[in-house]
């Protein structure tokens, strides 16, 4: 939009309100941020005048409704004809903060926004969802569209929770488009998730565009074990701790930059994590099991109903641990635990 058309906006605002009463035209514009860009809680109006909250919501109620009843006016439909073209091109829903800056070009708190949002607010068929603990505050183009929205946010939700892992956009979308979810306008289409993306709180991406929940370690890594945990997922291989904390320095996580030695220290401390050979780091969930060579051979032994060929031990050793195989065979030595016996086999020393 135009500076002229913009800073029009703001004049529309105050030709609605200026036939207000004091209190209700105060009231308003403390509520929507008109003043000054920042809105203001129910409660805090509340005590300035010495009401309730819950007053102060009903007059803000009242004096909405009753500009409504003046409506048509020619600015207000122009404005919200134009939110709605927006809308549509997007899909039917949109981020308030991305309505923002298609609008006016910036998505901050501002007096304009707050014009625009008092001005759409007007509108019979707009619906503004405001910011709560699932979403972001957004716009729906009709309560229909709202619902919908909603609806397909709960079943992406609910999808995630059942499958655990995090996924690309294109394998969610045919996950749920398999499970005939519904889109924003009856079809679904992958705007639609990209939307859902951008408005809620509980679904996210993570560094490398994979798909999940926020609260998993995998798509927001709140310390350097989950981001240890995450790049050594990509990854798939075993790596050394000083690897991995390059790693986690390259990704582009937020925050400052892993120290060698305290990767180490955390890893060490992480079940997720087995040492399986000189500072070299596995996920337990790739089948690596704690302990030491000794405890790999004992429990590989105790496993076995008959004796295990020294070849064969081997084999199964250093698929669990990155060692050599004079480790293992020093280890063997150890006649207190192994009995080698006249075949070359081996097996445990009975108590």
């Amino acid at each position: 939009m135009s500076k002229n058309n913009l800073n029009a906006v703001t004049k529309t605002v105050a030709s609605l309100i200026k036939s207000l009463s004091t209190r209700n035209k105060d009231i308003v514009s403390r509520r929507f941020g008109l003043k000054n860009g920042k809105k203001e809680t129910l409660e805090s109006i509340g005590k300035s005048y010495g009401i309730t909250r819950e007053r102060v919501r009903q007059i803000e109620e009242f004096t909405l409704s009753q500009l409504t009843k003046v409506i048509p006016n020619p600015e207000v439909e122009k404005y919200a004809s134009l939110a709605k073209n927006i809308l549509k091109e997007n899909g039917g829903v949109m981020k308030e903060k991305d309505l923002f800056k298609v609008f006016s070009g910036n998505d901050s708190e501002s007096v304009l926004n707050a014009s625009l949002v008092f001005v759409l607010t007007l509108d019979k068929d707009l619906v503004r969802f405001g910011d709560n603990d699932n979403f972001h505050s957004f716009w729906a183009i009709d309560n229909s569209v709202l619902n919908n929205f909603k609806n397909m946010a709960s079943s992406c939700i609910s999808l995630l929770e059942k499958s655990g892992k995090v996924s690309t956009e294109e394998e969610f979308y045919n996950l749920i488009k398999k499970n005939d979810v519904s889109g924003l306008s009856g079809d679904l289409n992958p705007r639609h998730l990209a939307t859902h993306l951008t408005v809620s709180k509980i679904m996210g991406k993570n560094i490398f565009n994979e798909m999940g929940l926020v609260s998993w370690p995998e798509v927001k890594p709140k310390g350097v074990r989950d981001k240890a945990y995450l790049v050594l997922k990509k990854e798939n291989n075993p790596k050394h701790f000083n690897e991995i904390a390059k790693l986690i320095n390259s990704a582009g996580f937020q925050g400052k930059k892993a120290n060698v030695q305290t990767v180490h220290n955390e890893l060490i401390k992480d079940p997720r994590f087995v040492l399986v050979g000189r500072g070299m780091y596995a996920l337990s969930e790739w089948g690596y099991k704690s302990g030491t060579v000794k405890d790999v051979l004992v429990d590989l032994l105790k496993n076995s109903s008959k004796p295990m060929p020294k070849t064969a031990l081997l084999t199964k050793v250093m698929n669990a641990r990155m060692v050599k195989e004079n480790t293992i065979l020093l280890n063997l030595q150890d006649s207190k635990t192994f009995i080698k016996n006249n075949d070359g086999s081996y097996e445990l020393k009975k108590a």
